[in-house]
């Protein structure tokens, strides 16, 4: 990774990349971990049929995502993921309806950076769909049924795998379950 020039420690040039996750700086010592990010993201049912959203802008802009985003300092996945889905879809929910699924590790580029991140994926069902107001770095929210979901058409490795792992999970009944509200 070359993004990094100068050491916010000196100022000096000559900061070396090594380990695939670290800066170090030759003159003063400066070390910065650029660790791993955590992002949520949300598996949103109703009935049979998935709610992805269409991403607004890079990386894979254009194409389909499960609505989401990163987590910020001081929160839990389950804030993060409430704020996201308040934000980007102008849905409600509460932080105890959240059922955890399982996580990827994901590489997310921007900017000229490859952000390590681990994404976590979380359940709600709705007994109906709730009225969008997409906004934010979402273009449009579809509904669509999972079993005719292709993968492939996901903007994101980690997505598309959480889309294989569900529609897997459905096949063998392991997504039924109650509607919270």
């Amino acid at each position: 990774m070359s993004a990094f020039d100068y050491c916010p420690g000196c100022g000096r040039m000559g900061l070396t990349w090594s380990e695939g996750k670290r800066w170090k700086c030759g003159e003063c010592g400066f070390i910065y971990y650029h660790n791993m990010a955590a992002a949520v993201a949300a598996v949103l049912l109703c009935d049979d049929r998935i709610l992805l959203s269409v991403r607004k802008h890079d990386p894979a802009r254009g194409l389909l995502d499960l609505p989401g985003g990163f987590v910020d300092p001081n929160e839990t996945l389950e804030q993060a993921l409430t704020r996201e889905i308040q934000e980007e879809l102008g849905v409600d929910v509460a932080m105890k309806d959240w059922r955890y699924l399982f996580s990827f590790p994901n590489r997310y580029e921007f900017a000229g950076i490859s952000y390590a991140t681990s994404d976590a994926f979380f359940l709600k069902r709705f007994a109906v769909e709730p009225q969008l107001r997409v906004a934010d770095d979402v273009e449009d929210g579809v509904w669509t049924r999972l079993s005719q979901l292709d993968p492939g058409e996901m903007g994101l490795t980690s997505v598309r795998r959480a889309m294989q792992e569900l529609q897997r999970r459905q096949r063998l009944g392991e997504l039924n379950g109650p509607v919270l509200e």
